[in-house]
């Protein structure tokens, strides 16, 4: 994601300052409560279709959270209405989350009419928040069939047989992803400090619910140096994931933003943020998996399906980046690139080591490639304002 040129050069338009308000921020926690149950689901299913299921479900609960982070930066939420729906949004993102680890089970209707109703109080207060703007609500009203249409799929998906319900949700998500590539050239205004903030939030909100994990992983534990030990690793793991985002890439995505017309803007904003942040909080939900697992028994062998959450959470990570610098700029993030391959392999081939050695290890590729990539950086930073 990161290159010379969004790194060094200001911005040549002057944005409105504004903030993450506070209501954004309490609906945040909300649905990062969401990513978490999705940690639930996947411990109670380790196979490869419980990885996809969860991957699947969490990429509902992105969207629906992404629908309102693009709400939020077109409307005025400083109002009585405004409030009132975006409380009974929460009031049934909450209910969605406490149904997420039950979205393949029997009761999978609660949290199927729970989406259903955040997606649609989604669209009806787009459309009343833009109606002084011709432009965008133009645009809401030619999204608006599709988001509509993708949540009675979703709806429709809770009620089917388990076996089934993937397809339909998959179908679901499948529409929601069309309707926003047929309205690509439509007029949306999107600010880019507080557009680049609400992502940033949410992916530091992520970690947060990381270390919470690794908290919770530690109460077993004998407090000893294997403790002490494998605290430091797994909090050193989201160390690195942060430095990974916020070092250079929350930066450059943010300038990308703004130095972008305002007509390129919304494709530019909707790849970069909605479609290619998504990997990032998959992987570091991933990450929390193991992370998880590892404290369990750090001295014991990572069992398979923590070590292949390990390495599919780091190299999805590492690998949404490479698809944001690709978008901006067309170049291949080759550092991030190949530690995504080598923490794969390490991870899903070291099965006769240690758990906290395991994780220890694939920390150490993803941090020698960031460190990599920032030294790189700044030399070629130095040489363009040398120049």
């Amino acid at each position: 994601m990161s290159d010379v040129a969004p790194l060094v050069t200001e911005p040549t338009d002057v944005e409105e300052e504004r903030k993450t308000s506070y209501i954004e921020l309490f609906f945040d926690l909300v649905f990062v409560f969401a990513f978490t149950q999705v940690t639930a689901l996947i411990l109670e299913d380790t196979s490869v279709e419980g990885f996809v299921r969860a991957a699947l479900v969490l990429a509902m609960v992105w969207w629906a959270w992404s629908a309102y982070a693009w709400m939020t930066n077109a409307i005025d939420i400083e109002n009585t209405v405004t409030r009132l729906i975006m409380f009974t949004a929460m009031a049934a993102g909450f209910f969605m989350a406490l149904a997420v680890p039950d979205a393949f089970q029997d009761e999978a209707a609660w949290f199927a009419v729970a989406y259903f109703v955040v997606r649609v109080l989604n669209t009806t207060l787009y459309s009343w928040g833009v109606r002084n703007d011709p432009g965008t609500l133009r645009a809401t009203f030619r999204l608006a069939p599709w988001f509509l249409a993708a949540a009675f799929v979703a709806l429709a998906g809770g009620f089917v047989d388990p076996d089934y319900r993937a397809w339909v949700w998959l179908a679901s998500l499948a529409i929601d992803v069309v309707g926003t590539l047929t309205v690509a050239r439509a007029e949306w205004n999107v600010s880019p400090s507080h557009f680049a903030e609400r992502f940033a939030l949410i992916v530091i909100i992520a970690l947060g619910e990381s270390i919470v994990a690794i908290g919770i992983g530690t109460s077993e534990l004998e407090r000893d140096t294997t403790y002490a030990l494998s605290v430091v690793v797994a909090f050193a793991g989201v160390a690195a994931l942060w430095w990974a985002y916020f070092d250079f890439t929350a930066v450059a995505a943010e300038r990308s933003l703004r130095r972008a017309s305002a007509a390129a803007r919304g494709p530019l904003a909707r790849d970069v943020f909605t479609y290619f942040h998504y990997p990032v909080v998959l992987g570091i939900i991933f990450y929390a998996v193991a992370a998880k697992k590892t404290l369990e028994h750090p001295l014991d062998p990572l069992s398979e399906a923590g070590r292949w959450a390990l390495g599919l959470g780091m190299a999805i990570f590492l690998c949404g980046f490479a698809l944001m610098r690709f978008r901006v700029v067309r170049r291949i993030a080759w550092e991030r690139l190949a530690a995504a391959a080598v923490a794969l392999v390490l991870a899903v081939g070291l099965d006769g080591t240690d758990a906290v050695v395991t994780l220890g290890v694939v920390i150490v590729v993803v941090v020698l490639s960031v460190a990599i990539e920032t030294a790189r950086l700044r030399e070629l930073r130095a040489e363009v304002r040398a120049g």
